[in-house]
């Protein structure tokens, strides 16, 4: 308990798995809090609480232990129980955060598992940010503002964030993490020193300069790196994990999606599933590797701006889409290509597994041949600039793979403790403690006939005890023949007993050839290990490499099967879209029964489209497959359209549906208006913007005035050269549909229903013009409502419109109007004449609607 107690104040706030013969222990709060999450007996002994799991399925109840943010520190036994007196000698091997994980089994295929380090710039309006997948080799960072901090957060979904100790209680970091379910880790606060780490860079990645990966200038990101590499540093050990290089990047090359559109737009989660399911990722999957599953992941998380990289990757999916056989011979290489980031990531940490190794060897063979499949294509004429550079990225790695080959057997064992990894005839030494291992009762005849014909003694025999070992044992009648190099060990009544040291070599030899034989196996195994790593640069790019062909032939098939088209990509502002549709609501619904629909939207003369329709008609379909068509068009694929011009886009902002914020003490309206707001307060003229009822969360006039007020807001406020974002906006207030009339590039559509006996039939087609009805009563019909709540509700409805024509004979034919004249409270119309609608913001002007309805409730 000493030892355990002394280990364990080295790694405080660490649940510490401390190694105990077959199984891993813990001890005191340890034990209480691993025994409630992995449900397991919680004992004591001398009243200490205690709890332990088997080492053999340790792995099962680390995934639990990570999944609840806990950090596990695993120690060992450090040799074997018996190698010498006292307590066995035990120390960390391995700690495992839910950010540093290296486990297969511990880890999603498809889906990088960041650790992403945090550094503020004094006034917090600057933020570096370091990500490292350890589990592939990725290193990347980026600097960005205190505005944009949390979306990129929520867009990488780190396991774990590191940030400086003093961070720990600030209140904006505390704003900006509420709502992200991750481990949080802190760090004191010089490892973040800009100076230190600049060193630290220098030092690890061998280099003289930062200039090679971009960030000579980058002061921010620089100090979220040197955090990066002490808490690497602190946590793994010796066992540091492989990074080639650090890449760069700019939240400005990529198209803007904030965590609100992600989620609405199920781009990589369904909504309900919180899974791939149901997603556009679940659609347009078609991947066969964990590199290209994880790469495509990336892509759709950050569509381009670049239409030039845009083209060169849609050249490389019409390639694939055109060479029908190369793409078939590709995709069946691919089936046989393992992980090879997260291989050579375990290779680097001495954990590889031997059968990953001969996986290693197996997929760089396989790669080879794709790149020879790609430059033997028929027609080379047609072959991309771009794909061909990608292929000379899978270079022959004949020498790496032909060195595995002659170490390690075809078929090893699961774990290198088992024994037989190396193959014979790879070490001269490992063979011959194998060939005594085997035959060691065969080496002990064959001496003792060489012993017989040497000494002429014919009943000379080599015997063997548990006290003495081997000896020879010679009869007293032939004592006169003993050699002079025998020595004597033992006397007997008829007989002496001697050895020689020929005799004590083999013995020794024999006894310890297996403990020998485990210890140099596992001596060339980590030279291999040392070696495949030599080759580590190479094949991390052939990894790449493969990873993107990956991507662009499962883009491919999925244009191939759904009927995509190749969309043209150019640097205006329009949005045109004919027979387009939604990529994962068509693969749901009976095949040839989704309703296609065409899309005009631009800066100026069809800037903003009014939608209205009843509910269940296909309204908010049709606004996210313009989302998702853009989406898609600009990570380079093809789009589920008969034709498609995009002009580049560089933010997707969407307000869809709401829902109260409990945590943070936000209604549904609350809610609401804040995303509204954040739309209306960071959307560029290059935007995309997506609206689905705003302002239904209050009353209906106060919904209506919101919703008037933005949508003017999002027409009146242009750029210099009067361009307006791209605006899709659907309602139930028909109330707006006037302003088609009073302000130019507002259009309105409907979705078009027909009624026959009674019966409404949802067309889904959209069609210019406003809806006359809203149909609220046939969809609840729909929903199973009963009969008598829908005749009841029918009637109700009719003496409503009844009364409401008897008003309107009555009424001057007037325009709608918010505050009419005879308003009880002219003090509205005083402060409305005063105030300044060009420079009021929109957060400022439902802050005094909010105002004026508190003051007149």
């Amino acid at each position: 308990m000493q030892q355990y107690r002394d280990i364990k104040s080295q790694y405080p706030g660490m649940l510490l798995f401390f190694r105990l013969g077959d199984f891993y222990e813990m001890f005191g709060e340890d034990a209480k809090k691993a025994s409630a999450v992995l449900e397991v007996v919680l004992t004591a002994r001398q009243g200490i609480p205690m709890c332990g799991v088997p080492y053999h399925s340790v792995n099962s109840y680390l995934k639990k232990l990570i999944k609840n943010g806990e950090k596990i520190a695993i120690c060992e036994q450090l040799e074997e129980p018996g190698a010498q007196k006292g307590i066995v000698r035990r120390g960390v091997v391995r700690v495992i955060t839910p950010g540093t994980i290296l486990e297969e089994n511990l880890l999603t295929s498809k889906e990088n598992n960041y650790l992403v380090s945090v550094f503020m710039s004094a006034d917090r309006s600057k933020a570096g940010i370091a990500s490292v997948d350890i589990s592939t080799g990725e290193f990347i960072t980026t600097e960005t503002d205190s505005r944009n901090l949390k979306n990129e957060l929520l867009r990488l979904n780190p396991g774990e964030i590191i940030i400086p100790e003093s961070h720990a209680n600030e209140g904006f970091l505390k704003e900006v993490l509420q709502g992200i379910e991750v481990s949080i880790s802190s760090v004191e606060d010089w490892r973040f020193d800009f100076g230190d780490g600049k060193n630290n860079i220098t030092a690890f990645f061998k280099v003289q300069s930062l200039k090679p990966f971009g960030l000579d200038d980058k002061k921010w990101a620089i100090s979220a790196i040197g955090g990066m590499l002490a808490y690497l540093e602190k946590t793994q050990n010796d066992k540091f994990p492989h990074f080639s290089n650090i890449r760069y990047y700019s939240l400005e090359d990529y198209l803007l999606l904030d965590p609100i559109a992600v989620k609405n737009l199920e781009l990589v989660e369904g909504i309900n599933t919180r899974t791939k399911e149901n997603s556009l990722l679940e659609v347009i999957d078609f991947t066969l590797t964990p590199m290209g599953g994880r790469l495509l992941r990336n892509w759709l998380l950050r569509p381009l701006l670049d239409r030039a990289v845009i083209l060169e990757r849609q050249d490389s999916v019409s390639f694939f889409a055109d060479e029908g056989l190369s793409r078939r011979k590709i995709r069946e290489l691919l089936k046989g290509i393992s992980d090879i980031e997260r291989i050579l990531s375990r290779t680097a940490t001495f954990s590889a597994y031997p059968r990953e190794i001969i996986a290693l060897k197996n997929s760089l063979s396989q790669t080879l041949e794709i790149r020879r499949t790609i430059e033997n294509s028929k027609d080379l004429v047609s072959l991309p600039k771009s794909l061909k550079k990608l292929a000379e990225k899978l270079s022959d790695q004949k020498e790496l793979c032909d060195f595995i080959l002659k170490a390690v057997v075809a078929e090893p064992p699961a774990f290198l403790k088992d024994g037989g990894v190396i193959k014979e005839g790879y070490d001269k030494e490992l063979d011959e403690l194998r060939s005594i291992s085997s035959n060691g009762k065969g080496y002990i005849s064959r001496l003792e006939a060489e012993e017989r014909q040497k000494t002429g003694i014919t009943n000379l025999k080599v015997g063997y005890t548990s006290v003495f070992g081997y000896f020879i044992e010679i009869t007293r009648s032939n004592l006169g023949s003993v050699p002079q190099n025998y020595i004597r060990k033992q006397t007997l009544t008829n007989a002496e007993r001697f050895i020689t040291p020929e005799l004590k070599a083999l013995e020794e030899k024999i006894i310890t050839a297996e403990e020998k034989m485990i210890k140099l196996e596992q001596k060339l195994y980590r030279e291999l290990l040392e070696k495949v790593l030599e080759y580590s640069k190479e094949v991390l790019a052939t990894a790449q490499g493969v990873a993107e062909i990956d991507v662009y032939c499962s883009l491919a098939e999925a244009a191939l099967d759904y009927g995509y088209t190749r969309p043209e990509i150019n640097d205006g502002y329009e949005l045109s879209i004919k027979e387009g549709r939604h990529p994962f609501v068509e693969r749901k619904i009976k095949s040839g029964t989704f309703v296609s629909n065409d899309t005009l939207l631009n800066a100026d003369t069809d800037q903003i489209i009014l939608l209205t329709g009843p509910n269940m008609a296909g309204k908010s379909t049709y606004l996210r497959q313009a989302a998702l068509i853009v989406i898609l068009a600009q990570i380079g694929s093809f789009v589920p359209a008969a034709e498609a011009r995009v002009g580049i886009t560089d933010r997707i902002f969407t307000r869809i549906g709401a829902g109260d914020n409990l945590a943070q003490n936000e209604s549904t309206f609350m809610v609401e208006m804040h995303e509204t707001a954040n739309i209306l307060n960071q959307y560029t003229p290059r935007s995309l913007i997506i609206l689905d009822e705003v302002g239904r969360g209050t009353s209906t006039y106060d919904g209506i005035s919101i919703a008037w007020a933005a949508v003017e807001y999002l027409r009146n406020a242009r750029d210099k050269e009067n361009r307006g974002p791209k605006v899709l906006f659907a309602t139930h207030y028909f109330e707006l549909t006037e302003l088609e009339n009073k302000m130019p590039g507002i259009k309105n559509y409907n979705v078009s229903v027909k009624e026959w006996q009674n019966e409404v039939i949802f067309l889904h087609k959209i069609v210019p013009g406003a809806a006359d009805k809203s149909y609220g009563i046939h969809v609840a019909k729909l929903a199973g409502l009963p009969k008598e709540v829908i005749r009841k509700a029918n009637k109700i409805l009719l003496e409503l419109e009844n009364n409401k024509l008897e008003r309107s004979d009555k009424l001057p034919d007037t325009q709608l109007e918010f505050v009419s004249a005879s308003s009880p409270t002219p003090k509205i119309l005083i402060e409305l004449d005063k105030l300044d609608t060009n420079s009021l913001t929109p957060l400022e002007a439902l802050e005094i609607i909010d105002r004026w309805k508190k003051e007149n409730s």
